[in-house]
């Protein structure tokens, strides 16, 4: 009887201690660049304000260089916006990150949850994310000279926020990279 309790007290130990790692671990892959505190409610305070009516499903420090928070948000209308801040918990951009080049909208696994299907942002957004573009496609064409615009990307590297492609009248190709504020960085690799 008493081999058996052993048994059994030692076994359950080792679920406690095992839970504990896994607990331990969990956390520890959250990661440091996950808000919390006071950051994570102004910055979710100042997303919503923007946005309207949701809910913040991610918001994490951005470490690329474009904006100091990055703020996923569920619209009470079930769409689905990015909201970019800067360290004064000011909007610098709001879009969707996960756009691909057709337009059509791509949900991120992270921020839905569920496998329900999210509506495109609200026309607001897209209209923002519009002027946005023109915005660097106009820089972008300013800096070229002539040609036309053939691709446009929001970037993900951390020393530009856009790349445009401009088709210049001969056929050549010319890569720009702007930043946030439509500021052209680099020609064809070369530093502006």
């Amino acid at each position: 009887m008493k081999k058996k309790t052993a048994i059994i007290v030692s076994a359950a130990g080792l679920v406690l201690v095992l839970g504990t790692v896994g607990i331990t671990y969990a956390v520890t892959e959250m990661g440091d660049d996950t808000l919390t505190g006071n950051i994570l409610e102004r910055a979710s305070n100042a997303a919503l304000a923007e946005v309207g009516p949701g809910t913040v499903t991610t918001a994490e420090r951005n470490d690329d260089g474009g904006s100091a928070y990055d703020l996923s948000v569920r619209l009470d209308n079930g769409g689905e916006v990015d909201v970019e801040l800067n360290e004064s918990f000011d909007v610098v951009w709001v879009g969707d990150f996960d756009n691909d080049d057709d337009g059509s909208y791509v949900p991120s696994a992270s921020a839905a949850p569920s496998a329900t299907a999210t509506t495109a942002p609200t026309a607001s957004t897209a209209e923002q994310a519009a002027a946005e573009q023109a915005s660097a496609e106009a820089a972008a064409l300013a800096a070229v000279g002539s040609g036309r615009v053939t691709e446009f990307d929001r970037s993900d590297d951390a020393n530009h926020l856009y790349e445009v492609e401009v088709t210049r009248d001969n056929g050549q190709d010319v890569d720009v990279e702007l930043a946030a504020s439509f500021v052209v960085l680099t020609l064809d690799n070369v530093r502006q």
